[in-house]
């Protein structure tokens, strides 16, 4: 990639901190730019401990500067790196001094997108690497790892070669007829049995590949628990208790709860979503409008809902209104065990005992939601090293290989089978980001941060 422009961001978070950083990327002014703020070009790769100054020559600040000459750098291009002290009105300083020097602020993810269009990584590589800043647990971490270190896409470039080599093998020999007279009919068949073959192979490793990326992509997609009951069974007790926090406003009024809360946690190294609900009546006539909404609401989460949390106490469960839940992923808590020993029936499922007030039971029920998360495939291969994360555009595109290859291909080595070889190969190439148009490259990076 040539481009003239200087880009230069905070790579570190809006705040006060020990250290804040700033970065500098771009052609050869990035030297003529470090000469003005260091006063001299550091070394490659040296950490410098020196004063950041501005245009007068007077101290910013004090700090570790890092030059990285290109190409041996993040972006491929020369990369200045300023550690100052993490105050904001520092850092704002270092950056207005770097675009008086003829730098710009960089867009969202512009510092990747570079990375990428100098071919420094690849798509799949890039796009990882928001997986990596927001991994929620040492699960989704490491699918999103093992894409940022290139092990998906050196799957996908050997998948892409193996496609090309056969289609262009179909292609010759259709064209090229005469070349293939000599052969005896034996041969022949041989030849085409071992291409049909290899095809086969090649669905059968996307097969598979797309399982591990798939396990990659659920891990990587948060499992929804949602509490629901009547009001004042404890439901917003237990939200704070899973939660490990105050989130939810417990009192003995009905109908404190009105709207969704929702709070994302990691159990057991499982990414989650608590969901507390308005409390669900038989008889809604006699409430306003507001917790009729918050109950609407309700309903509408459990139709999403990995695993459904009904809440009771001491009384009889309202069997009606939920009944129709019961072939879902149901678990019946009764509340306030601490109260009443009080023994139920018309439930065939299974009760977990729990009491808000002395946490009686809770470590059982979170045992029991990871097994539920486990039941449901998000961690069946939790020791495999190598499921990876994938974007749905990129899930999308092995789906329609598959999808190509199943309708296209044919049993014969013929005209049929090599353009549907030649949708695959295409597809390939667009997962590790070939050929990519510039408005999908910009819808990709927008969701980056400004600094990386």
């Amino acid at each position: 990639m040539r481009n003239n422009d200087i880009i230069c961001a905070k790579a570190t978070l809006y705040g006060f901190s020990g250290i804040g950083i700033v970065k500098v990327s771009g052609n050869e002014k990035v030297f003529i730019i470090s000469k003005q703020v260091l006063g001299f070009i550091p070394q490659h790769s040296n950490a410098c401990y020196v004063p950041f100054v501005d245009s007068n020559k007077k101290l910013i600040d004090k700090g570790i500067a890092i030059l990285f000459i290109s190409p041996k750098s993040y972006t491929g291009e020369n990369i200045l790196e300023l550690q100052s002290h993490g105050g904001p009105f520092v850092l704002d300083l270092i950056l207005q001094h770097l675009m008086k020097l003829g730098a710009r602020l960089a867009k969202p993810g512009e510092f990747t997108q570079r990375a990428f269009l100098n071919k420094k990584i690849d798509l799949i590589q890039a796009e990882s690497v928001l997986k990596v800043i927001k991994a929620n647990s040492h699960l989704t971490l490491k699918s999103a790892i093992n894409s940022f270190e290139g092990k998906f896409s050196k799957i996908i470039i050997k998948l892409t070669k193996e496609v090309i080599k056969l289609r262009l093998n179909i292609e010759a020999m259709i064209a090229f007829p005469s070349e293939f007279k000599q052969e005896t009919v034996i041969k022949k068949k041989i030849k085409k049995n071992n291409i049909l073959n290899k095809i086969k192979k090649i669905f059968y490793s996307l097969t598979l590949l797309q399982n591990k990326v798939f396990n990659g992509f659920l891990l990587n997609n948060i499992f929804k628990v949602v509490i629901i009951g009547r009001p004042n069974v404890g439901k917003s007790s237990l939200f704070n208790l899973l939660t490990e926090k105050d989130h939810a406003i417990v009192t003995n009024i009905k109908g404190t709860t009105r709207d969704l809360l929702k709070v994302n946690i990691n159990l057991y190294g499982i990414p989650m979503c608590i969901i507390d609900t308005a409390g669900i009546r038989k008889d809604t006539k006699n409430i306003n409008v507001i917790e009729r909404i918050g109950i609407k609401r309700a309903f509408d989460e459990i139709e999403s809902a990995d695993l459904i949390l009904i809440l009771f106490d001491d009384q009889e469960p309202d069997v009606d209104i939920f009944k129709q839940y019961f072939k879902r992923n149901v678990l019946f808590l009764r509340n306030k065990i601490d109260i009443t020993n009080k023994a139920l029936q018309n439930i065939n499922k299974s009760i977990i005992s729990i009491s808000t007030k002395t946490k009686q039971g809770i470590k059982k029920l979170k045992q029991t939601i990871k097994f539920f998360a486990f039941k449901q495939n998000l961690t069946n291969k939790i020791n495999d090293e190598n499921l990876f994360f994938l974007q749905q555009r990129q899930c999308y595109l092995l789906d329609k290989i598959r999808t190509s290859y199943i309708k296209h291909s044919s049993t014969k080595v013929n005209e049929v089978l090599s353009e549907s070889l030649y949708i695959m190969q295409k597809y390939l190439e667009e997962i590790i980001g070939f050929n990519m148009k510039k408005n999908i490259l910009n819808k990709i990076f927008k969701y980056f941060c400004i600094g990386k």
